[in-house]
């Protein structure tokens, strides 16, 4: 019963966080709302007790890809009407956020889910099926779907030159 409710708040807050990535006017917020869902994401795969997507999902997507969605929103010329909003309008905002999102560690923390969803709660039995699985996982990723997973790689870093080649202002000439 908690895991469903936890389920669709889960769901809802990602749900929502990606309406606000395509509805912000700001880039930036819409930036900080893709990382909310992306948390979003990786908390429901601890739910379906696989720890191991769950951290990719935060060191990857949040930890490197959303690096350079920001560094790519930074170097955009935003204008300057949006750069001088004042951070006490959003606040209003963002410390609900944070609550709810505190609220979540200490329901996860006093409900055992962090052991359970590593495997520390289950022995060593489950920690050698986990190994198994994220070795599946490997062996998928890196032979069925490799083709996929560079086209991404590609597509990834296309994107992020991109950005950069659309900043860079021409030199000019005297």
């Amino acid at each position: 019963m908690i895991e469903t409710i936890f389920f669709f708040l889960f769901a809802a807050l990602a749900v929502s966080s990606a309406i606000m990535v395509i509805t912000m006017r700001n880039p930036v917020h819409s930036v900080v709302s893709l990382i909310v869902c992306f948390f979003q994401i990786a908390c429901l795969f601890l739910l379906l007790r696989a720890p191991f997507l769950a951290g990719a999902q935060i060191f990857v997507y949040v930890g490197a890809i959303m690096i350079f969605f920001v560094f790519a929103v930074f170097l955009l010329d935003i204008k300057s009407s949006m750069a001088k909003q004042k951070f006490s309008k959003w606040a209003s905002y963002g410390v609900p956020v944070s609550l709810l999102f505190l609220v979540e560690l200490i329901l996860l923390a006093f409900k055992g889910g962090f052991g359970k969803a590593a495997g520390a709660s289950a022995g060593a039995g489950s920690l050698l099926d986990m190994a198994k699985s994220t070795e599946a996982l490997g062996q998928i990723l890196f032979t069925k779907y490799l083709l996929p997973f560079e086209i991404i790689s590609v597509v990834l870093l296309v994107g992020f030159i991109g950005a950069v080649v659309l900043t860079v202002k021409a030199p000019k000439e005297d």
